[in-house]
């Protein structure tokens, strides 16, 4: 990845969040909400790279960007990459924290699952002991700028911190259908996966988890940004080719 496409994936997030409140604050809502949400997914692709250290990024400027990423999606990074790298070393067993969910019957994903993803706090903790500290920084910085949100509303009625507040919780209540239980549900050659892939082009966080789930478990390195140029240059058969999802010890339902 070129250095300018680095530091364009770096900025990203605060040029879409300084959008936002720029919006916000002018009460055009209509187009903030929206920008709100495309800040939520350029946070949370900027945040899978440096899990992977995808980006080229130095070492202490990946962890700093890790940490960083996290805030805009009021998570622990450190405690992210704790549960999505047990995700790719355990893939879809009975403990992998990100993936388990795909046993589950849709109705409980739909139900459950917010109250799941919430519970990866905890899984990660367990997970990565070394990072405690870090997960529990960024656990009270997020605290922090939660209780900042709801102080600017006190102080000002300003809702351009709650409605960010809501909006990331709306998304990340719903991760374990858009981000987990989805992508590992439907074939890599289904029709609606080579459709996400011919358009993935246009805007990298919107269908590059969708369109490229499976090549993205065989190349983890790869940068998200960079899956359509890759799955051209390796060509359709390996592209769409079904990751071979191990089974788990035993089935997660209820």
């Amino acid at each position: 990845m070129s250095r300018a496409r680095v530091a364009f994936e770096l900025a990203r997030p605060a040029l879409l969040f300084g959008a936002y409140v720029v919006l916000a604050m002018n009460g055009i809502w209509l187009l903030a909400v929206p920008v709100a949400v495309a800040c939520f997914l350029a946070s949370f692709v900027l945040q899978h790279d440096t899990i992977h250290s995808s980006l080229g990024l130095s070492r202490a400027a990946n962890e700093l960007t890790l940490t960083l990423s996290g805030l805009l999606l009021l998570k622990s990074g450190h405690g992210q990459r704790a549960t999505h790298l047990r995700h790719h070393g355990k893939l879809l067993a009975e403990d992998d924290p990100e993936g388990s969910i795909v046993h589950w019957p849709f109705w409980r994903v739909v139900l459950a699952g917010p109250f799941y993803v919430l519970g990866g706090r905890a899984a990660a903790m367990r997970l990565s002991p070394p990072t405690r500290r870090h997960q529990i920084a960024e656990t009270a910085a997020t605290v922090l700028v939660a209780a900042g949100m709801v102080l600017l509303y006190v102080r000002t009625g300003s809702l351009v911190g709650l409605v960010y507040w809501a909006v990331v919780f709306v998304l990340s209540a719903t991760t374990a259908l858009w981000g987990a239980y989805i992508p590992h549900s439907v074939s890599p050659d289904d029709p609606l996966v080579r459709r996400a892939a011919a358009l993935s082009a246009w805007w990298t966080p919107v269908l590059n988890t969708f369109a490229f789930h499976d090549l993205h478990h065989r190349f983890p390195r790869v940068p998200t940004a960079l899956l359509p140029d890759f799955a051209r240059a390796v060509g359709p058969e390996v592209a769409f080719a079904p990751h071979e999802h191990p089974e788990p010890v035993r089935p997660v339902v209820g």
